[in-house]
């Protein structure tokens, strides 16, 4: 079935053949033709709409298709139209519909996830099940805990994104199914009770699933928030300097062990969360004197940057405990953080 938009009817002939008309409604623009609707009677209460090419006699020729536009819910008076109808008969100088609101299967979606957060309330003791049982949830749900919680939180930090660990059901429908919404018209409140009730009984092992995992990320967050002598730290530094300065090149300063080397680099690669900077991104002579002075397949990390500099300006400097630790443990350049 196609999806459908509430609306409400702006013209009283409309609403006059809506309600009591049975024969063919022509309408009418600028005395040009837009379409003709007839009626089917689906039950006592609803009535399906469909419309066809009209001729300009006002008649109907048996070589018109029919094609479904809305439904005219008699009880509420309220009318339901597909997004093609909308826009054949919503405009123009004296539209017969307005206040379109959104589609019904978002409507439908919305009001039914707003009743499963209601009902579990962001507890996870309102759950059925308090165990994950299945092997291949169990399985991620560990990879997660000891690879990926780590990586979302450096994602969400590097672009500074909120840390959402709230609850959230994903009730979907395919579309919109004739009986879901002739079922919802009928009955709201019981509808959304109903399939709420419902969608937690089948997905209750991935409810307490995602209450997992958002605690796995909110300690790996505050692990990294408070680590602030973290190599990552030192990365968004790095990065909110290059993208504040705008510059393509920039000179940078690195220390590892005793020596301490200043050479230009592509300031794009020192941008975001990296294991290492490459130097690749080195133009070739001052590539040639990285790779004199520390090894030819030596790489570089953020606790080795001392400063970087942007014409005569210093955009980044190290914390001063950096150097300290760099002084006192010559070999900290060659460790690795994922």
């Amino acid at each position: 079935m196609k999806d459908l938009s509430q609306c409400a009817v702006a013209r009283d002939d409309f609403q006059r053949w809506l309600d009591l008309g049975r024969a063919p409604l022509t309408f009418w623009e600028r005395e040009k033709v837009l379409t003709t609707f007839t009626r089917l009677e689906k039950s006592q209460s609803a009535e399906y709409l469909y419309r066809a090419a009209a001729q300009q006699d006002n008649s109907i020729s048996w070589n018109n298709d029919l094609t479904f536009c809305g439904v005219y819910d008699r009880q509420n008076r309220a009318l339901y139209l597909t997004e093609d109808t909308l826009n054949c008969i919503a405009e123009g100088q004296f539209p017969f519909v307005s206040e379109v609101t959104s589609s019904m299967a978002e409507e439908i979606c919305g009001r039914v996830n707003q009743r499963v957060e209601a009902i579990i309330a962001n507890d996870r003791n309102n759950l059925p099940v308090q165990e994950i049982t299945g092997w291949q949830a169990q399985r991620d749900l560990q990879y997660y805990q000891e690879h990926g919680a780590e990586d979302e939180a450096i994602r969400r930090f590097f672009k500074d994104e909120d840390l959402d660990v709230q609850f959230h059901s994903d009730y979907t429908l395919d579309g919109l199914p004739e009986t879901a919404f002739l079922a919802y018209i009928q009955d709201p409140e019981g509808f959304v009770q109903n399939e709420a009730e419902q969608h937690i009984k089948i997905h209750q092992e991935k409810f307490l699933l995602q209450f997992l995992r958002n605690d796995a990320l909110l300690s790996a967050y505050q692990a990294l928030m408070q680590d602030a002598g973290s190599p990552i730290h030192r990365m968004k530094a790095i990065t909110e300097a290059i993208k504040d300065c705008g510059a393509k090149t920039v000179n940078v300063t690195v220390q590892k062990g005793d020596h301490e080397l200043t050479f230009k680099a592509a300031a794009s690669s020192l941008t975001g969360h990296k294991t290492f900077y490459s130097t690749y991104d080195i133009p070739a002579q001052d590539r040639r004197e990285f790779e004199q002075l520390f090894g030819r397949h030596a790489s570089y990390y953020a606790e080795d940057i001392t400063r970087i500099t942007y014409g005569r300006n210093t955009i980044y400097e190290a914390p001063p405990i950096q150097t300290e630790d760099m002084a006192e443990e010559p070999g900290i350049g060659g460790m690795q953080f994922g």
